[in-house]
């Protein structure tokens, strides 16, 4: 019989508790924490809505001593961590302080700055009763009633982590606890929308304040999607340690387990078959990798629990977490990608795999010009993992691919947006329509139409330019994955074609496609440099694998490019 409800959208550990509502028991993430007696700050990155705030509210409740509200202890009843009387002496002893960033998505500075004064406003005002009569001296009292007021310097809001420390020690006679929820949210805006450097800042002080130099701290948590390095936001603090989803510390207490998915499936009786399930929201890997006797493989692999959460809700499978956040930066970073990089997206779009160098040290100002930190930050930020990894002396070697269902559907619909965005959608599905149709005259009228529509949007680069056509060939692979399989870059005959549109179906058509880059020197016309790449398709013998194939009618376009000047020329073969 179900006796409880699914706390859809419910972050806050009491309120899940008390009112009944059904929870994934994580709680011995206390007991790894307080485990590891060395870190003084943890950081702990994981991708959106895998729990994080609700583990860090569950420390809150748990560690939290405060004379103006009543003993939490019976909030853990039943749970694991009552197995441990060790911990559990810990229960209710520390003053917590505790700040989560999620919300900040300003697109200003000025906006951004308010957001985070008003969360150390009320930060402040929760524990000011407690701290009302503490001031020793009318200093401290004047800037905790500005800091109350919102009414603070810029100086007093970065060190206000560490005068509350100071202050609640004075109370209690207790070290503090700092709990960060979501650090890097407001990092992730700045870099967004052009005021990372004044967000760096600020963070920079108040962590340095708070963290580095606090003689008041017992310890610290802070979780964020990336761990963001060489921006100097922990630099110089040797008493912290970060663990992402490549170590194992940590690894089963974000996100649920097959064991924990099996369970409340069956307790909510979900009319959906597991292994289906399991291919839409499974396959994040955590950690290294362990045997499993059930099922005969070594895996260690997390579902993504808002997925789960919302497909017992509506009974269907779906992609419910893509649809909860905000994709600019993750469409960006992909949008600007070098063409090599497109065509590894078309192979894991195709459901394989490519091997990349990895890192868990997210470096902002790299992710959108360097190609490894690209594939590092679509890992971590969970639209990647890898099915399976090496380490080395400083770099991690991993064969990258899409985790399930949901994110390959999520990465489709994002390189579709691009078009929808610039409002050629329309268009572009015409244009698609008529090359699978062999109407190649009608073809090109509408590629020139389309590129000339998108040059600006898809920023034709001065290095790779070829870069703005792969996105046009990411594009026909969404809008033709069910009928057709797309190629990129391939070996065929006595070379390696750009493009292949090869069909499922053999008795329909297949397309071979040529790009050429006609150099500015280059007195060539640019229609003679797209005959000369419809002639290479042929002396190359490009169209050989589509023949073994037994696709008898193979269409071959040769297209050349200056900028956003572009020449067409084609030819159809039939067998």
């Amino acid at each position: 019989m179900i006796t409880k409800e699914i706390g859809l959208g419910i972050h806050d550990f009491k309120e899940l508790i008390e009112r009944n509502y059904y929870y994934v028991d994580k709680s011995m993430f206390i007991y790894e924490l307080i485990s590891k007696k060395t870190d003084k700050v943890t950081i702990i990155p994981r991708p959106r809505r895998f729990g994080k705030t609700l583990n860090m509210s569950m420390l809150q409740y748990f560690f939290e001593k405060h004379p103006n509200q009543s003993d939490n202890r019976h909030l853990f009843d039943g749970l694991a961590i009552t197995n441990y009387p060790e911990i559990m002496e810990k229960q209710g002893k520390y003053p917590v302080i505790f700040i989560t960033f999620k919300g900040i998505k300003s697109s200003t500075w000025e906006g951004c700055y308010e957001a985070i004064t008003l969360l150390i406003t009320a930060e402040c005002k929760r524990h000011g009763i407690v701290l009302k009569n503490s001031f020793t001296d009318e200093h401290s009292q004047s800037i905790f009633q500005a800091l109350i007021t919102q009414k603070a310097s810029q100086t007093h809001y970065e060190q206000a982590l560490k005068f509350l420390s100071e202050h609640l020690y004075n109370v209690y006679n207790q070290k503090v606890i700092i709990l960060i929820d979501e650090y890097d949210a407001p990092m992730q805006a700045g870099f967004e929308f052009n005021y990372y450097e004044e967000i760096k800042n600020f963070m920079y002080n108040f962590f340095c304040a708070g963290l580095k130099d606090n003689n008041y701290l017992e310890f610290s948590v802070i979780t964020g999607i990336l761990r963001i390095a060489k921006d100097s936001l922990f630099s110089g603090m040797n008493n912290s340690a970060s663990y992402s989803m490549l170590d194992d510390t940590f690894a089963d207490k974000f996100g649920f387990t097959e064991q924990e998915v099996t369970a409340i499936l069956d307790y909510f009786k979900t009319p959906i078959e597991r292994e289906k399930v399991r291919e839409w929201y499974n396959g994040y890997r955590v950690g290294l990798p362990k045997y499993d006797e059930q099922r005969r493989e070594y895996f260690t692999m997390i579902y993504n629990p808002w997925s789960i959460i919302e497909c017992i809700n509506q009974k269907t499978l779906g992609s419910h977490w893509v649809n909860t956040g905000r994709h600019m930066l993750i469409q960006e970073t992909i949008r600007r990608a070098s063409a090599e990089d497109k065509e590894n997206l078309l192979k894991i779009l195709d459901g394989g795999s490519i091997e990349k160098t990895i890192s868990d040290t997210i470096v902002f100002r790299d992710v959108q010009n360097d190609s490894n930190a690209m594939w590092s930050f679509l890992v971590f930020t969970g639209y990647l993992t890898w099915k399976s990894r090496t380490h080395m002396v400083g770099e991690t070697k991993a064969w990258l691919l899409a985790p399930n269902y949901e994110v390959l559907d999520s990465l489709k619909k994002m390189i579709t947006a691009w078009f929808v965005s610039y409002g050629i959608e329309n268009t572009f599905k015409e244009m698609v329509t008529a090359l699978i149709n062999l109407n190649l005259p009608y073809f090109e009228e509408l590629f020139i139409e389309s590129v000339m529509a998108s040059v600006s949007f898809f920023d034709v680069p001065k290095v790779h330019p070829e870069n703005m056509y792969h996105a046009f060939v990411l594009g026909m692979f969404v809008s033709l994955a069910d009928t057709h399989v797309v190629t990129s870059n391939l070996e065929a005959g006595k070379g390696r074609y750009d493009v292949a549109i090869i069909p499922k179906d053999k008795t329909k058509p297949g397309i071979v496609f040529e790009f050429k880059r006609k150099l500015k020197k280059d007195p060539t016309p640019l229609a003679e440099v797209a005959k000369g790449a419809l002639e290479q398709i042929d002396e190359r013998k490009y169209t050989l694998p589509l023949k073994k194939q037994g696709i008898t009618s193979i269409a071959k376009i040769g297209i050349a490019f200056q900028g956003k000047e572009v020449e067409m020329a084609f030819a159809i073969d039939v067998y």
